[in-house]
């Protein structure tokens, strides 16, 4: 069975468990045939509206089906205020402290602040920095914090950072993931495969195992 780690679209691919992302706005429909992560991305952070969107996160965490937080995050490219940011992230590592639930992380020019954050906060549980895109140092140090890098059609861009952190890092802490970028999950494991020089089944099991150490189960 292949993992799509984050996806925002539902869509059928024959054997293929998918990890949903919902916005809190969307959070009182799921349904129990799928898995979901609920999170206020860091682009629709509103003063107005955070009190209910955070109320509707810790809702969500509630459900059975809500297996992680997120996306959330910080992005200094986007025109959000960045204190505003930090408040709704903040408050949303302690709703995945509480509930026990891994964090999809969107990061854009903010790892020092990602990494800062997460030795300050202590979580014991992991986050998954979701279309990991930055620099082999950033990586080690968001490995040695007991997190996983998800990637996507950054495999296919040989000279992004992504793909150099790709070829070499520890497949234990590694996961895939589409993010509604109009490609096949199957060909981002075909190509993941091939640049670590394995199998496509051995590297679904690798993911199958990574799955499991993060969420508790393999649902």
């Amino acid at each position: 069975m292949l993992i799509d780690i984050h996806v925002h679209t539902k869509y059928n691919h024959q054997d293929t468990l998918l990890l949903l992302n919902v916005f809190p706005k969307d959070a009182g429909h799921l349904d129990s045939q799928n898995i979901y992560s609920v999170g206020l991305h860091p682009w629709h952070v509103k003063k107005g509206s955070l009190t209910d969107d955070i109320s509707r996160v810790r809702k969500a965490a509630e459900n059975p089906q809500v297996i992680a937080i997120g996306e959330t995050g910080l992005d200094r490219k986007t025109d959000v205020p960045y204190i505003d940011q930090l408040n709704a992230f903040e408050q949303q590592l302690e709703i995945a402290e509480t509930f026990r639930r891994p964090v999809i992380i969107h990061c854009v020019k903010a790892y020092d602040d990602i990494i800062s954050i997460r030795k300050k906060f202590n979580p014991s549980i992991p986050w998954i920095i979701h279309w990991f895109n930055a620099s082999t140092q950033i990586a080690d140090e968001l490995l040695k914090n007991n997190c996983y890098l998800s990637f996507g059609t950054m495999l296919f861009k040989e000279n992004s950072k992504a793909f150099g952190v790709f070829k070499n890092m520890p497949v234990n802490r590694l996961f895939l993931e589409t993010d509604d970028a109009g490609i096949n999950i199957a060909d981002v494991y075909d190509k993941a495969a091939k640049e670590r020089a394995m199998e496509i089944v051995q590297l679904t099991v690798i993911i199958q195992k990574n799955f499991t150490t993060c969420f508790g189960t393999l649902i």
